[in-house]
Protein backbone atom coordinates (compact mmCIF):
# COMPACT_ATOMS: atom_id res chain seq x y z
CA UNK A 1 0.00 0.00 0.00
CA UNK A 2 2.74 2.25 0.43
CA UNK A 3 4.55 1.58 -2.31
CA UNK A 4 1.20 2.99 -4.42
CA UNK A 5 0.81 5.61 -2.51
CA UNK A 6 4.36 6.62 -3.33
CA UNK A 7 4.13 5.68 -6.69
CA UNK A 8 0.69 7.76 -6.48
CA UNK A 9 2.61 10.84 -4.95
CA UNK A 10 5.37 10.72 -7.78
CA UNK A 11 2.46 11.01 -10.55
CA UNK A 12 0.55 13.55 -8.72
CA UNK A 13 3.85 15.64 -8.58
CA UNK A 14 4.55 15.23 -12.21
CA UNK A 15 1.12 16.11 -13.20
CA UNK A 16 1.22 19.19 -10.86
CA UNK A 17 4.47 20.52 -12.83
CA UNK A 18 3.31 19.73 -16.57
CA UNK A 19 0.13 21.37 -15.62
CA UNK A 20 1.49 24.34 -14.01
CA UNK A 21 4.27 24.69 -16.99
CA UNK A 22 1.41 24.36 -19.60
CA UNK A 23 -1.15 26.99 -17.91
CA UNK A 24 1.75 29.00 -17.67
CA UNK A 25 2.53 28.81 -21.34
CA UNK A 26 -0.91 29.39 -22.76
CA UNK A 27 -1.01 32.54 -19.64
CA UNK A 28 2.07 34.09 -21.38
CA UNK A 29 0.47 33.12 -25.23
CA UNK A 30 -2.89 34.70 -24.25
CA UNK A 31 -1.54 37.65 -22.67
CA UNK A 32 1.43 38.93 -25.32
CA UNK A 33 1.48 36.85 -27.89
CA UNK A 34 1.55 39.40 -30.76
CA UNK A 35 1.07 39.26 -34.80
CA UNK A 36 3.65 37.96 -36.21
CA UNK A 37 5.90 36.45 -33.24
CA UNK A 38 6.18 32.24 -32.84
CA UNK A 39 3.68 30.17 -30.61
CA UNK A 40 7.10 27.83 -30.08
CA UNK A 41 9.18 31.24 -29.10
CA UNK A 42 6.80 31.57 -26.34
CA UNK A 43 6.42 28.00 -25.30
CA UNK A 44 10.81 27.67 -25.24
CA UNK A 45 10.20 31.10 -23.16
CA UNK A 46 7.44 29.55 -20.89
CA UNK A 47 9.72 26.16 -20.38
CA UNK A 48 12.82 28.13 -19.58
CA UNK A 49 11.47 30.88 -17.42
CA UNK A 50 8.93 29.31 -15.77
CA UNK A 51 8.86 29.78 -11.89
CA UNK A 52 10.11 26.25 -11.48
CA UNK A 53 13.03 26.42 -13.46
CA UNK A 54 13.81 29.47 -11.83
CA UNK A 55 13.31 28.28 -8.07
CA UNK A 56 15.56 25.39 -8.96
CA UNK A 57 18.18 27.90 -10.27
CA UNK A 58 17.90 29.89 -7.19
CA UNK A 59 18.24 26.93 -5.08
CA UNK A 60 21.52 25.72 -7.07
CA UNK A 61 23.03 29.64 -6.35
CA UNK A 62 21.85 29.33 -2.53
CA UNK A 63 23.67 25.99 -2.68
CA UNK A 64 26.96 27.36 -3.88
CA UNK A 65 26.93 30.39 -1.84
CA UNK A 66 26.43 27.90 1.00
CA UNK A 67 29.59 25.83 0.26
CA UNK A 68 31.36 29.16 -0.82
CA UNK A 69 31.05 30.76 2.65
CA UNK A 70 30.80 27.03 4.65
CA UNK A 71 27.53 27.03 5.66
CA UNK A 72 26.27 24.09 4.19
CA UNK A 73 27.84 21.10 5.75
CA UNK A 74 28.47 22.16 9.25
CA UNK A 75 24.99 21.07 10.56
CA UNK A 76 24.34 24.28 12.25
CA UNK A 77 20.53 24.96 12.20
CA UNK A 78 20.66 28.74 12.11
CA UNK A 79 23.14 28.49 8.70
CA UNK A 80 20.39 26.25 7.15
CA UNK A 81 17.71 28.65 7.84
CA UNK A 82 19.85 31.27 6.51
CA UNK A 83 20.10 30.04 3.45
CA UNK A 84 16.86 29.25 2.90
CA UNK A 85 15.93 32.61 3.79
CA UNK A 86 18.71 33.33 0.69
CA UNK A 87 17.11 31.14 -1.79
CA UNK A 88 13.63 32.82 -1.46
CA UNK A 89 14.85 36.38 -1.62
CA UNK A 90 17.22 34.92 -5.06
CA UNK A 91 14.13 33.23 -6.41
CA UNK A 92 12.28 36.64 -5.95
CA UNK A 93 14.92 39.01 -7.59
CA UNK A 94 15.26 36.42 -10.23
CA UNK A 95 11.42 35.89 -10.95
CA UNK A 96 11.32 40.01 -11.13
CA UNK A 97 14.79 40.27 -13.48
CA UNK A 98 13.92 37.51 -15.95
CA UNK A 99 10.34 38.56 -16.07
CA UNK A 100 11.46 42.19 -16.90
CA UNK A 101 13.97 40.74 -19.73
CA UNK A 102 10.74 38.53 -20.90
CA UNK A 103 8.46 41.64 -21.19
CA UNK A 104 11.20 43.64 -23.53
CA UNK A 105 11.67 40.32 -25.53
CA UNK A 106 7.81 40.19 -26.26
CA UNK A 107 7.82 44.25 -26.68
CA UNK A 108 4.99 43.41 -24.12
CA UNK A 109 3.13 47.24 -24.03
CA UNK A 110 3.25 47.02 -20.18
CA UNK A 111 5.83 45.53 -18.55
CA UNK A 112 4.81 45.48 -15.10
CA UNK A 113 1.96 43.26 -15.72
CA UNK A 114 4.72 40.91 -17.12
CA UNK A 115 6.02 40.93 -13.99
CA UNK A 116 2.51 40.38 -12.46
CA UNK A 117 1.98 37.07 -13.85
CA UNK A 118 4.78 35.69 -13.22
CA UNK A 119 5.36 36.82 -9.32
CA UNK A 120 1.65 35.06 -9.39
CA UNK A 121 2.84 31.63 -11.01
CA UNK A 122 5.86 32.46 -8.66
CA UNK A 123 3.52 32.49 -4.79
CA UNK A 124 1.77 29.45 -5.89
CA UNK A 125 5.20 27.22 -6.91
CA UNK A 126 6.27 28.44 -3.67
CA UNK A 127 3.44 27.51 -1.48
CA UNK A 128 2.94 24.47 -3.33
CA UNK A 129 5.89 23.11 -2.05
CA UNK A 130 4.54 23.07 1.99
CA UNK A 131 6.23 20.47 3.73
CA UNK A 132 4.55 17.20 4.91
CA UNK A 133 5.03 16.00 8.37
CA UNK A 134 6.82 12.90 8.06
CA UNK A 135 8.41 12.31 11.09
CA UNK A 136 5.46 11.63 13.66
CA UNK A 137 4.99 7.82 14.44
CA UNK A 138 1.02 8.15 13.89
CA UNK A 139 -0.55 9.88 11.20
CA UNK A 140 -4.35 10.37 10.60
CA UNK A 141 -3.38 11.08 6.97
CA UNK A 142 -0.34 9.49 5.54
CA UNK A 143 2.13 11.69 4.24
CA UNK A 144 2.29 10.69 0.55
CA UNK A 145 -1.77 11.37 0.80
CA UNK A 146 -1.33 14.88 2.13
CA UNK A 147 1.26 15.73 -0.82
CA UNK A 148 -1.65 14.03 -2.91
CA UNK A 149 -4.12 16.42 -1.77
CA UNK A 150 -1.92 19.60 -1.46
CA UNK A 151 -1.34 18.67 -5.07
CA UNK A 152 -4.65 18.52 -6.65
CA UNK A 153 -5.38 21.48 -4.83
CA UNK A 154 -2.57 23.66 -5.96
CA UNK A 155 -3.55 22.37 -9.86
CA UNK A 156 -7.08 23.20 -8.97
CA UNK A 157 -5.68 27.15 -7.65
CA UNK A 158 -3.51 27.30 -10.74
CA UNK A 159 -6.75 26.56 -12.84
CA UNK A 160 -8.65 29.63 -10.60
CA UNK A 161 -6.09 32.07 -10.78
CA UNK A 162 -6.18 31.23 -15.06
CA UNK A 163 -9.87 31.45 -15.30
CA UNK A 164 -10.57 34.09 -13.28
CA UNK A 165 -7.18 36.44 -13.11
CA UNK A 166 -5.23 35.48 -16.72
CA UNK A 167 -8.21 36.32 -18.85
CA UNK A 168 -8.49 39.66 -17.05
CA UNK A 169 -4.81 40.26 -17.33
CA UNK A 170 -4.81 39.05 -20.95
CA UNK A 171 -7.26 42.21 -21.64
CA UNK A 172 -5.36 45.14 -20.11
CA UNK A 173 -1.99 43.80 -21.85
CA UNK A 174 -3.86 45.42 -24.93
CA UNK A 175 -3.88 48.64 -23.87
CA UNK A 176 -0.79 50.78 -23.38
CA UNK A 177 -1.14 52.39 -20.41
CA UNK A 178 1.26 52.18 -17.71
CA UNK A 179 0.83 50.37 -14.68
CA UNK A 180 2.47 50.65 -11.64
CA UNK A 181 4.02 47.87 -10.35
CA UNK A 182 4.67 48.43 -6.84
CA UNK A 183 1.50 46.99 -5.94
CA UNK A 184 2.40 43.54 -7.57
CA UNK A 185 5.80 43.52 -5.49
CA UNK A 186 4.36 43.76 -2.15
CA UNK A 187 3.02 40.37 -1.48
CA UNK A 188 6.42 38.01 -2.60
CA UNK A 189 8.69 40.84 -1.08
CA UNK A 190 7.18 41.08 2.21
CA UNK A 191 5.53 37.76 2.91
CA UNK A 192 7.52 34.99 1.08
CA UNK A 193 10.46 35.15 3.05
CA UNK A 194 8.84 35.05 6.19
CA UNK A 195 6.72 31.58 4.75
CA UNK A 196 10.26 29.94 4.10
CA UNK A 197 11.03 30.68 7.55
CA UNK A 198 8.04 28.79 9.09
CA UNK A 199 8.44 26.12 6.19
CA UNK A 200 12.33 25.31 7.16
CA UNK A 201 11.19 25.30 10.97
CA UNK A 202 8.27 23.10 10.31
CA UNK A 203 10.50 20.72 8.34
CA UNK A 204 13.31 20.80 11.01
CA UNK A 205 11.16 20.31 14.22
CA UNK A 206 8.26 18.73 12.75
CA UNK A 207 5.88 20.89 15.28
CA UNK A 208 2.45 19.91 14.62
CA UNK A 209 1.44 24.15 14.98
CA UNK A 210 4.35 24.94 12.98
CA UNK A 211 2.45 23.02 10.31
CA UNK A 212 -0.32 24.45 10.88
CA UNK A 213 0.98 28.12 10.42
CA UNK A 214 2.56 27.21 7.37
CA UNK A 215 -0.56 26.27 5.83
CA UNK A 216 -2.39 29.17 7.10
CA UNK A 217 0.08 31.45 6.87
CA UNK A 218 0.43 30.61 2.70
CA UNK A 219 -3.32 30.87 2.33
CA UNK A 220 -2.92 34.57 3.55
CA UNK A 221 -0.04 35.74 1.54
CA UNK A 222 -2.18 33.66 -1.67
CA UNK A 223 -4.89 35.50 -0.69
CA UNK A 224 -3.11 39.39 -0.13
CA UNK A 225 -1.65 38.47 -3.70
CA UNK A 226 -5.11 37.76 -5.36
CA UNK A 227 -6.21 41.20 -3.08
CA UNK A 228 -3.40 43.08 -4.21
CA UNK A 229 -4.66 42.22 -8.08
CA UNK A 230 -7.95 43.25 -7.25
CA UNK A 231 -7.23 46.58 -5.92
CA UNK A 232 -5.29 47.33 -9.06
CA UNK A 233 -7.77 45.81 -11.28
CA UNK A 234 -10.86 48.27 -10.19
CA UNK A 235 -8.01 51.24 -10.19
CA UNK A 236 -7.61 50.39 -13.64
CA UNK A 237 -11.37 50.33 -14.08
CA UNK A 238 -12.25 53.30 -13.09
CA UNK A 239 -9.39 54.67 -14.65
CA UNK A 240 -10.60 53.17 -18.34
CA UNK A 241 -13.95 54.76 -17.39
CA UNK A 242 -12.80 57.91 -16.30
CA UNK A 243 -10.38 58.00 -19.73
CA UNK A 244 -13.34 56.24 -22.03
CA UNK A 245 -16.27 58.95 -20.44
CA UNK A 246 -13.39 61.67 -21.64
CA UNK A 247 -12.65 60.71 -24.70
CA UNK A 248 -16.64 60.38 -25.46
CA UNK A 249 -16.71 63.92 -24.15
CA UNK A 250 -14.01 65.47 -26.42
CA UNK A 251 -14.17 63.41 -29.76
CA UNK A 252 -16.94 62.70 -32.62
CA UNK A 253 -18.13 59.18 -32.17
CA UNK A 254 -18.32 58.78 -35.89
CA UNK A 255 -14.91 59.86 -36.77
CA UNK A 256 -13.09 59.19 -33.98
CA UNK A 257 -11.68 63.21 -34.45
CA UNK A 258 -11.65 66.05 -31.63
CA UNK A 259 -15.38 67.77 -31.74
CA UNK A 260 -16.21 71.34 -31.45
CA UNK A 261 -16.17 71.48 -27.78
CA UNK A 262 -12.73 70.27 -27.54
CA UNK A 263 -11.93 72.89 -30.37
CA UNK A 264 -13.08 75.88 -27.75
CA UNK A 265 -10.99 74.04 -25.08
CA UNK A 266 -7.77 73.91 -26.79
CA UNK A 267 -8.33 77.54 -28.36
CA UNK A 268 -8.60 78.45 -24.76
CA UNK A 269 -5.58 76.81 -23.40
CA UNK A 270 -3.31 75.77 -26.20
CA UNK A 271 -4.21 77.43 -29.71
CA UNK A 272 -4.65 80.55 -27.70
CA UNK A 273 -0.95 82.77 -28.07
CA UNK A 274 1.43 79.63 -29.67
CA UNK A 275 4.46 80.86 -31.68
CA UNK A 276 2.93 80.39 -34.75
CA UNK A 277 -0.03 78.78 -36.34
CA UNK A 278 -1.71 77.09 -38.99
CA UNK A 279 -5.55 76.60 -39.54
CA UNK A 280 -7.07 74.53 -41.98
CA UNK A 281 -11.13 75.01 -42.55
CA UNK A 282 -12.83 71.89 -44.60
CA UNK A 283 -16.41 71.55 -46.22
CA UNK A 284 -17.10 68.01 -47.64
CA UNK A 285 -18.67 68.91 -51.06
CA UNK A 286 -22.41 67.13 -51.84
CA UNK A 287 -22.89 65.64 -48.66
CA UNK A 288 -26.47 66.18 -48.71
CA UNK A 289 -27.43 65.06 -51.70
CA UNK A 290 -25.71 61.92 -51.07
CA UNK A 291 -27.71 61.49 -48.23
CA UNK A 292 -30.98 62.19 -49.84
CA UNK A 293 -30.53 60.83 -53.11
CA UNK A 294 -28.28 57.05 -52.32
CA UNK A 295 -28.73 57.02 -47.92
CA UNK A 296 -27.22 58.01 -44.98
CA UNK A 297 -24.94 54.60 -45.08
CA UNK A 298 -23.05 56.24 -48.16
CA UNK A 299 -23.28 59.76 -46.72
CA UNK A 300 -21.47 58.38 -42.91
CA UNK A 301 -18.81 56.99 -45.38
CA UNK A 302 -18.45 60.30 -47.44
CA UNK A 303 -18.13 61.85 -43.71
CA UNK A 304 -15.57 58.82 -42.53
CA UNK A 305 -13.47 59.35 -45.78
CA UNK A 306 -13.05 62.90 -45.10
CA UNK A 307 -12.04 62.35 -41.70
CA UNK A 308 -9.45 59.62 -42.40
CA UNK A 309 -7.73 62.32 -45.06
CA UNK A 310 -7.50 64.76 -41.82
CA UNK A 311 -6.34 61.57 -39.29
CA UNK A 312 -3.37 61.21 -41.47
CA UNK A 313 -1.70 63.88 -40.90
CA UNK A 314 -2.12 64.44 -37.30
CA UNK A 315 0.15 64.51 -35.11
CA UNK A 316 1.15 65.82 -31.25
CA UNK A 317 1.03 69.44 -32.77
CA UNK A 318 -1.51 68.98 -35.64
CA UNK A 319 -5.22 68.59 -34.36
CA UNK A 320 -8.13 67.39 -36.43
CA UNK A 321 -11.77 68.74 -35.36
CA UNK A 322 -14.91 67.61 -36.68
CA UNK A 323 -16.76 70.74 -36.44
CA UNK A 324 -20.56 69.75 -37.03
CA UNK A 325 -22.04 67.94 -39.74
CA UNK A 326 -19.43 68.34 -43.27
CA UNK A 327 -17.66 71.07 -41.68
CA UNK A 328 -13.62 70.26 -40.13
CA UNK A 329 -11.03 72.41 -38.94
CA UNK A 330 -7.10 71.09 -38.39
CA UNK A 331 -5.07 73.27 -36.67
CA UNK A 332 -1.18 73.16 -36.40
CA UNK A 333 0.98 74.96 -33.54
CA UNK A 334 4.49 75.77 -33.60
CA UNK A 335 5.02 74.90 -37.39
CA UNK A 336 6.76 77.28 -39.70
CA UNK A 337 5.43 78.27 -42.97
CA UNK A 338 6.88 75.86 -44.96
CA UNK A 339 6.17 72.88 -42.47
CA UNK A 340 2.03 73.87 -42.85
CA UNK A 341 2.48 74.05 -46.64
CA UNK A 342 4.18 70.53 -46.58
CA UNK A 343 1.14 69.61 -43.78
CA UNK A 344 -2.28 70.76 -46.55
CA UNK A 345 0.03 68.89 -49.48
CA UNK A 346 0.25 65.59 -47.38
CA UNK A 347 -3.63 66.33 -46.54
CA UNK A 348 -4.90 66.39 -50.36
CA UNK A 349 -2.33 63.59 -51.39
CA UNK A 350 -4.20 61.24 -48.42
CA UNK A 351 -7.36 62.76 -49.84
CA UNK A 352 -5.91 61.50 -53.54
CA UNK A 353 -5.21 57.95 -52.16
CA UNK A 354 -8.33 57.03 -50.05
CA UNK A 355 -10.30 58.21 -53.56
CA UNK A 356 -8.95 55.11 -54.75
CA UNK A 357 -10.78 53.03 -52.70
CA UNK A 358 -14.74 52.61 -51.61
CA UNK A 359 -17.90 53.98 -53.91
CA UNK A 360 -17.51 56.88 -53.03
CA UNK A 361 -15.32 59.90 -53.95
CA UNK A 362 -15.05 63.03 -51.37
CA UNK A 363 -14.06 66.11 -52.67
CA UNK A 364 -13.32 68.53 -49.61
CA UNK A 365 -12.77 72.46 -50.09
CA UNK A 366 -10.40 73.55 -48.07
CA UNK A 367 -9.06 76.92 -46.51
CA UNK A 368 -5.54 77.56 -45.29
CA UNK A 369 -4.54 80.51 -43.63
CA UNK A 370 -1.07 81.08 -41.09
CA UNK A 371 0.55 83.58 -39.18
CA UNK A 372 3.06 83.55 -36.31
CA UNK A 373 3.42 86.29 -33.82
CA UNK A 374 0.19 87.69 -31.77
CA UNK A 375 -2.96 86.82 -33.62
CA UNK A 376 -6.68 86.43 -32.62
CA UNK A 377 -7.76 82.51 -33.45
CA UNK A 378 -11.58 83.64 -33.63
CA UNK A 379 -10.56 85.83 -36.45
CA UNK A 380 -7.65 83.61 -37.94
CA UNK A 381 -10.63 80.89 -38.17
CA UNK A 382 -12.91 83.33 -40.02
CA UNK A 383 -10.74 84.44 -42.25
CA UNK A 384 -9.90 80.56 -43.36
CA UNK A 385 -13.39 80.30 -43.45
CA UNK A 386 -13.96 82.86 -46.08
CA UNK A 387 -11.15 81.23 -48.42
CA UNK A 388 -12.31 77.52 -47.71
CA UNK A 389 -15.96 79.25 -49.31
CA UNK A 390 -14.04 80.90 -52.26
CA UNK A 391 -12.49 77.42 -52.67
CA UNK A 392 -15.59 75.48 -52.53
CA UNK A 393 -17.48 77.93 -55.18
CA UNK A 394 -14.02 77.22 -57.39
CA UNK A 395 -14.64 73.63 -57.09
CA UNK A 396 -18.24 74.02 -57.55
CA UNK A 397 -17.89 75.69 -60.60
CA UNK A 398 -15.26 73.59 -62.22
CA UNK A 399 -17.53 70.56 -61.46
CA UNK A 400 -15.53 69.19 -58.93
CA UNK A 401 -17.75 67.48 -56.30
CA UNK A 402 -18.55 64.44 -54.16
CA UNK A 403 -19.69 61.61 -55.81
CA UNK A 404 -20.53 57.67 -56.14
CA UNK A 405 -18.82 55.65 -58.69
CA UNK A 406 -21.74 53.97 -60.88
CA UNK A 407 -24.35 54.03 -58.04
CA UNK A 408 -28.08 54.87 -58.99
CA UNK A 409 -30.36 56.81 -57.21
CA UNK A 410 -33.05 55.87 -54.62
CA UNK A 411 -35.15 58.62 -55.49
Amino acid sequence: MTNVLGVMNIIFDLAFVVFYIFVFYISLRMCFLRDGQSKIRFFFIALVTNPITIFLLSVAIAVIFGIIRGLYFDGEAWNALTLSMIGGLIFIALTILLSWLVGRWVQAHNISLVIFLYLMFAVVYALSGQSVMENDAEHVIPPAVQSILLNIVYIGTVFILYRFVVRNLSELTDRKRQINSKMFLIPPSFFLPVYYVFNYLTYEYGDVLSNVVVNVYSMIVLALFVWAFSVVIMNINASNAAIEAQYEAEHDKLTGLYNKGKYMMLKENRFDNPGSIALFNYDVNNLKYINDNFGHEYGDELIIKAANSIHAVTTDNVFGFRMGGDEYAMVAVNVTEKEAERIYNTWKQALEELNTQGEVFCVMACGFKYSEGEFDPDELFQQADDLMYLDKKARKDKGETSHLRNAVETS
